[in-house]
């Protein structure tokens, strides 16, 4: 094995991280955000269910037209595309379905290890750095996890990884068509999420500076353009107005205020978090020197604008951080690799270095493989899955008052059952005639949220339907746990308890 490594290095880091990304294709099932479904898996599957047209000929976004949609459609197409080649062989379970689509992303979620691999094997000329950068994206704790989800975010943050190898390419090697290919990834990560464009707005003036002619800046913003005009064209036949994902995109976040009450410098934090203190403080301070930032210009500019222009913005969630992470990769090895070539060591203080190194690396080990494995939302969805595999769908009632997340009903299958959400009291005690008969459901799932909420539920339905029997229940993941302890009002609990009517002797 020693000799394997040393033979094929690269071959090594990638088997190393395919591994953990498979991983967590089996296990890291769920999603986190409610962009990861309701919006690109949920939208997929539903033109699976209904087609892609609504009644005036344009392309759907569920219930709405998707000409009032601020997404490009190019990801969630995709996403239908692989739904659709597993109908054909007779799979519409979406769970089965999701253990192929996190395993395309898990291949796609190794970009970043081979940019990384690769650029520090060309600007340090030491086979060593490259390997110890391309392992530190391979093993970091959140990067299987991040790397299956179907976070455009994600996925529009490691293409963008790609155009910014190219860039280095061209520094190397001077080849028109390397700025060409940087500018059709730009615009490709820019279609899957719309504000990778920050990072990319200062690059040309960069181009133009560092080469002392505005030719690459040309070149480069050509392709860039060609990208958006195809993607003008793509909305023109799709939702039926040139650009339409683009205009609409603009204009809600032009107007959208804050969502969350954030923390202030809540992006930098986050930054800070996930490269994993103390070690990050360093990684920090050293991306920071002045020699360090005139050598790798364009690197440090496009990651720095897309950051500061995220944090002008009023409405501020941590999760619009994670395009710009595989960049932070490459800019977070270079600094190490910079100080090390320019002083001969990290910190002078060696010791200082290894325990504070240490302390992170341990950190990381112990959080990669909870986090590798985690399953997000599993008491939304797990119900959902056993209600799918039954051979008559039963008439359900989701009793879900004090919770505020949507049913992510698309699990169920192909065709749901019938069903009813009573996310209030007051919708419950009007519901019409047919649906307060005794045997007008089959089934009840209850999410109670605190301690007595399970009996007063109970009592409100047994009222009504006669009594209930438990069926099954489900606990919360430990990483569902894990997020509740941490904001329990914004995370709720996931901990269903099924009842069906109790059947007489």
């Amino acid at each position: 094995m020693i000799r394997y490594i040393k033979s094929h290095p690269l071959a090594a880091v990638i088997i190393v991280a395919l591994l953990l990304r498979l991983t967590a294709a089996i296990f890291s099932q769920g999603f986190i955000h409610s962009d990861d479904h309701y919006d690109s898996v949920d939208v997929a599957y539903f033109w699976l269910q209904n087609g892609l047209w609504n009644i005036d000929g344009g392309l759907s976004w569920k219930e709405y037209p998707a000409s009032t949609i601020g997404r490009f459609p190019l990801y969630t197409m995709f996403l239908f595309g692989v739904m659709k080649l597993h109908t054909l062989v007779g799979i519409t379970a979406l769970d089965k379905m999701m253990y192929t689509i996190r395993f395309l992303h898990a291949l796609i979620s190794l970009l970043p290890v081979w940019v990384v691999y690769q650029i520090l094997r060309r600007q340090t000329g030491r086979v060593r750095w490259a390997v110890l950068g391309g392992l530190m994206v391979a093993l970091h704790f959140g990067m299987p996890f991040l790397g299956v989800r179907n976070l455009i975010e994600m996925v529009g943050g490691n293409i963008w990884i790609g155009a910014l190898y190219f860039f280095y390419r061209y520094r190397d090697e001077p080849q028109i068509s390397r700025l060409y290919l940087a500018g059709l990834l730009t615009g490709l990560a820019w279609m899957i999420r719309f504000q990778l464009a920050f990072a990319a707005l200062p690059i040309p003036f960069i181009l133009w500076y560092e080469y002392r002619s505005i030719r690459p800046a040309i070149h480069y913003s050509a392709a860039v353009a060609g990208m958006l005009l195809f993607s003008g064209i793509i909305d023109y036949f799709l939702v039926g107005r040139f650009a339409s994902s683009t205009i609409n995109n603009l204009m809600i976040n032009t107007g959208l205020g804050a969502r969350y009450v954030t923390v202030p410098f809540v992006y930098m934090l986050v930054i800070l978090g996930f490269f994993i203190p103390p070690f990050s403080l360093v990684l920090g301070y050293l991306s920071i020197l002045p020699s360090f930032w005139r050598r790798h210009r364009l690197l440090v500019i496009s990651t720095l604008a897309f950051i500061v222009f995220h944090m002008l913005h009023s409405n501020q969630q941590e999760r619009f951080m994670l395009p710009i992470i595989p960049a932070l990769f490459i800019l977070t090895a270079l600094a190490l690799w910079h100080r090390y070539q320019e002083k001969g060591y990290i910190l002078k203080n060696r010791k200082l270095f290894l325990s504070l190194a240490g302390i992170s690396l341990i950190i990381n080990l112990l959080l990669i493989i909870p986090f590798t494995t985690a399953y997000g939302h599993k008491g939304l969805i797990e119900p959902l899955i056993w209600i799918e595999r039954m051979e008559i769908k039963p008439r359900v009632m989701f009793v879900q008052p004090d919770m505020r997340r949507w049913i992510p009903i698309s699990y169920s299958g192909f065709k749901p059952p019938t069903r009813l959400y009573i996310r209030d009291w007051p919708t419950y005690n009007s519901l019409p005639p047919r649906y307060q008969a005794a045997g007008a459901f089959d089934l009840f799932v209850l999410y109670p949220q605190k301690d007595g909420d399970l009996e007063l539920y109970l009592d409100s339905l047994q009222s009504r339907y006669g009594q209930l029997e438990p069926l099954r229940s489900y606990e919360s993941s430990l990483y569902d746990k894990m997020m509740h302890s941490l904001n329990a009002k914004h995370y709720q609990k996931f901990e269903p308890r099924l009842y069906r009517p109790r059947t007489q002797p």
